[in-house]
């Protein structure tokens, strides 16, 4: 599994994306969503999810002020960034919502093209 970090120093946010996932990650992935406070039945649920092409998962716990993105094994390329760019629009939600900011607001905007700008940046190469 490769996994990277993000901050987001503005809003003291950090995103802990992984990707490229295998079988023998799954008890590593699991623990993760165990500390991000997801119950073991929905972990379960989760990971016969991952499991599948096309996939992706977001968990995010404002005590943590984090989020963690998992994205599953892609048939493509665009259908990889396809897959981040849904689960950066959960990230999102979830930092707005934890600043009482407007969903529908310029900051928003601005948040979800930042996030997308700083995953790219990170993953310049193809990741399926």
């Amino acid at each position: 599994m490769e996994t990277v970090y993000i901050d987001i120093p503005e809003k003291k946010w950090g995103i802990l994306l992984n990707y490229n996932f295998d079988m023998q990650d799954w008890d590593d992935m699991s623990a993760v969503m165990l500390s991000f406070g997801m119950p073991l039945r929905r972990v379960q649920y989760a990971i016969r999810v991952l499991s599948t092409y096309n996939s992706g998962l977001t968990i995010s716990n404002d005590d943590l002020r984090m989020s963690c993105v998992f994205i599953g094994k892609a048939t493509s390329n665009a259908q990889f960034w396809d897959s981040i760019a849904h689960e950066l629009k959960h990230v999102g939600d979830a930092i707005i919502s934890y600043y009482n900011e407007p969903n529908d607001g310029e900051s928003a905007a601005y948040l979800q093209g930042y996030l997308f700008r700083r995953v790219v940046e990170e993953l310049a190469e193809p990741c399926y």
